[in-house]
């Protein structure tokens, strides 16, 4: 009887798959990396932007303070505000600044002392508290604060001497270098009329680097 015959790769075979198969992945790790880091500043930049919104909308509807704040601890039970920068591992929080005082015809009173101070009071109703984007992100901004009076303009808090914030710089390992569509970086400009768009211009970003650094924060994004 014959014996059947044996199929399978040949060593030259082998070495070929083993190669092209380096080649794939070569150039496909690199990709989705790239593809994931870009996806984490995208979702870190949109999401501020979509807490910009809420603050302004809210202090409009309700004719009283909101203050976006930089949190060193945004989903704690009591979350607190820091106007000067949240740290590593710190957030941000949305809140009404306001305790809730009203006048004999049922209109808030926005003048006591602890309204509009872009500090967390008792009593002050909590809107959104977010974690800041994790990994290799460097989040830095002129200011740890965004204030918002009832016209939805934003402003300076009450009783303090620190701007509210008009450039926020997000930064990862890759720094202000090019990329499909602009810069690696994302820059969340945010006008005197309290409006928040998201930049990637190289351009934009060594511009908000400059205005954060003048702010005496010490920004880096290479």
């Amino acid at each position: 009887m014959n014996a059947k015959a044996q199929s399978g790769f040949t060593l030259w075979e082998l070495l070929i798959s083993i190669l092209v198969a380096g080649i794939v992945l070569g150039f496909g790790i690199p990709n989705f990396l790239e593809f994931q880091r870009n996806n984490v500043m995208v979702a870190g930049a949109n999401e501020f932007v979509t807490a910009i919104l809420l603050a302004r909308a809210e202090s409009v509807k309700r004719q009283v303070p909101v203050t976006l704040c930089a949190s060193p601890d945004p989903t704690a039970a009591a979350p607190t505000c820091s106007i000067t920068g949240a740290g590593t591992n710190g957030g941000f929080i949305v809140w009404v600044d306001e305790n809730g005082n009203v006048d004999g015809s049922g209109s808030p009173i926005i003048t006591d002392a602890t309204d509009g101070n872009a500090v967390v009071d008792a009593g002050e109703l909590m809107l959104l508290q977010r974690e800041a984007p994790g990994g290799t992100v460097n989040i830095w901004a002129d200011s740890g604060y965004i204030a918002y009076g009832p016209n939805g303009f934003a402003r300076r808090a009450q009783g303090t001497a620190i701007n509210s914030l008009t450039r926020l710089l997000m930064c990862d390992e890759r720094g202000n270098r090019p990329t499909t569509g602009g810069s690696a970086a994302r820059v969340v400009r945010v006008e005197q009329t309290g409006r928040g768009q998201v930049q990637r211009d190289m351009a934009d970003v060594v511009l908000a680097l400059a205005i954060i650094n003048a702010a005496g924060v010490p920004a880096v994004c290479p």
